[in-house]
Formats: structure tokens, C-alpha cells, sequence
């Protein structure tokens, strides 16, 4: 997966990752970012993180490492948006844009601001490049826990970042629409509003999330579940991290309207779950009925815990990597 990021950064950049990926296989496997940052080391996360020297060898010392130019960055940037930044007038105002193959690009840098309100980055200094994975089956063995007479409960993943709770949402979203694993396949709608899940280009999911999903991408969470509650009439709504302004509103309709929710929040644990302003009243009234938690203990998709949302009673405890079930 991570090999098709490389056409999109200027060559000498790439040739040293190309001599990173060749010295070590086993932790480019293991990939997780290439962070640019304008004059400061070349930066990948890879298990932790790591400097890259121009030999393509991992260091520590910034002294030994790829420096990232200015102009690198802005080639870079110039390159994903096919050579026009003009294309790119919606990312900008953003902050990040989606490659082919899902992976997801971050921006930073100076801002454009006009009456208090960002207009748009004008000046990119800093790209995170996240390395979109697929696991499939990864979010089998955890299915009987999030179904109740095969209606799929409303659920969230709880984790701190780069703990693989975006990943075991897209595979589990691929479960339910799929039929696998479970009694009967299950009609999704997922409002992918970051387009972080399905990892659309185009329009077009660029990674699974089933055959008998509807996808809403870059649409406002509360706005796309209103919109495939009316119309497309969906089992399961899934959605990429809550945590905002209007969120239990829209849990709320979910919870009326009778049907499954599967999405994602930031917390470390049930006890900052439940502490946290815009997630506390999932907690306390019961309006989730499974608090699933992840951390890297193990690495990321380490399995920490299964809570019934209601009751508050651990379903599953001990710590565990979810692997691939082949």
C-alpha cells in the first residue's frame, strides 16, 4: 500500500524512501506516515518514530538526516494536485486531501483569514502523509459482541490516536454490508465525512467497505445521516469520529429512527469516555450499546476491552492484538 504514496513526492525524496523501503522490508511493512516538514528532518513513523538519512538508513540524529526543503513541500503538494494548486481550492480550505489507494494527506501552514473565519491554507509548510491499510478481518471475532437477535447494536470504537480504530471500523463496516460473519448482510450507510474510511477518490471508495454500503463523502456527519435515514432506508449508520456540536442529536434520531450505529471516538479509555463533555452523555444515559476500546499496547489494534453501554458490565476483558483471521 505505502509504495503508491511514492509517485506523488519529488524524486529525490522518493529515491531515499525507495532505499529506506529496500534496507528495511519488515519495518516498511509496517509504515504508518512520512511527515515533510520545510527545513527539518525527513520524518516516518514506522512502529516510532524515525529520522531518515539521504541513504535511505533510519536515525535519531536530526544532524544526520534528509533535510526537507521549502520548495519540497511545495513540489510535493504541486504534484498531488496534478500540478495545479487550483484544483486543490477545497483541500486547502480543508487542511487535507485524499490520494488513489485512500491514503490521506494533512497540510499545515500559513493560513489565508479574512473577518476572524480560515479561508484557506496559502502557504504549506508541513504535509503528513497517513498510509491508508486494509485488514481484513481483523473486526470478525468481535461481531457476536455487537449484535443482539442479529440486529447490529449501536456501538463505539474508543481509542487514543494511531490506536487502528479507523481500521477496524472499515472492516467491520465490510462484515455487516458483506454478511460476513454474521446471520444476515446488513444495508450501511456510512457518512464518511473526512473521507478517511472508504478513502474515496473521485467519489469512488478506493478501499473496501462492502457491497451493499452507501457512501456519503465530505458530507457534514449530521446533515449525511438525516439524509440516508430518509432516503436509502439503511440497517446500520456508520460514521468516521464524533465528539462535536450536534452529535448526540444525531445519536438520537439513530436511536428513533430503530436502526444500528457503528462510528469512533477519541478517549483512552471508558473512564475518559465517559468524562468527556460532547461523549459523556452516551455514557451516562446509555445511549451506546457497546464501548469498544483499543490502544497500542501491543501495537495499534490491541484489543483492550468489550463494555455493554448500558449496564456498564465488561463483555470482554484482557488485552489482545486483533490479527487478519484467515
Amino acid at each position: 500500500m505505502a509504495e503508491k504514496v511514492l509517485p506523488y513526492l519529488i524524486p529525490r525524496l522518493r529515491l531515499v524512501l525507495e532505499k529506506l523501503k529496500t534496507a528495511y522490508p519488515e519495518r516498511w511493512a509496517r509504515l504508518e506516515e512520512i511527515r515533510l516538514r520545510a527545513e527539518q528532518p525527513l520524518q516516518v513513523e514506522m512502529g516510532r518514530s524515525f529520522l531518515v538519512t539521504p541513504a535511505g538508513e533510519i536515525t535519531d540524529d536530526p544532524r544526520e538526516a534528509c533535510l526537507v526543503l521549502a520548495e519540497d513541500v511545495l513540489r510535493t503538494v504541486q504534484l498531488m494536485g496534478g500540478n495545479s494548486l487550483y484544483t486543490l481550492e477545497e483541500e486547502l480550505r480543508e487542511g487535507y486531501l485524499t490520494l488513489p489507494g485512500g491514503h490521506r494527506v494533512g497540510m499545515a501552514g500559513e493560513c489565508l483569514v479574512a473577518g476572524g473565519s480560515l479561508l484557506r491554507l496559502k502557504r504549506i509548510t508541513s504535509l503528513n502523509i497517513r498510509i491508508a491499510r486494509e485488514l481484513k478481518g481483523i473486526g470478525r471475532s468481535l461481531l457476536p459482541y455487537l449484535l443482539q437477535d442479529a440486529r447490529p447494536l449501536r456501538t463505539v470504537i474508543v481509542s487514543p490516536p494511531q490506536a487502528g480504530k479507523t481500521t477496524l471500523l472499515r472492516d467491520l463496516i465490510r462484515c455487516f454490508s458483506n454478511g460476513e460473519g454474521i446471520p444476515a448482510p446488513v444495508k450501511v450507510g456510512l457518512v464518511d465525512e473526512r473521507g478517511e474510511v472508504a478513502g474515496s477518490y473521485q467519489g469512488i471508495p478506493q478501499l473496501d467497505v462492502g457491497i451493499r454500503t452507501d457512501l456519503l463523502s465530505g458530507c457534514p456527519k449530521r446533515d449525511g445521516v438525516f439524509l440516508l435515514l430518509r432516503s436509502m432506508g439503511p440497517q446500520l449508520i456508520a460514521t468516521d469520529e464524533i465528539g462535536g456540536p450536534g452529535d448526540l442529536e444525531m445519536i438520537e434520531e439513530i436511536l428513533n429512527a430503530g436502526v444500528g450505529l457503528l462510528t469512533t471516538a477519541h478517549a483512552w479509555d471508558t473512564g475518559d469516555f465517559a468524562v468527556r463533555p460532547s461523549l459523556r452523555k452516551l455514557w451516562t444515559r446509555g445511549l451506546v450499546e457497546r464501548v469498544v476500546v483499543l490502544s497500542r499496547r501491543l501495537g495499534p489494534g490491541t484489543l483492550e476491552g468489550i463494555w455493554d453501554g448500558r449496564t456498564k458490565a465488561p463483555l470482554f476483558s484482557g488485552v489482545r492484538r486483533l490479527e487478519v483471521e484467515r
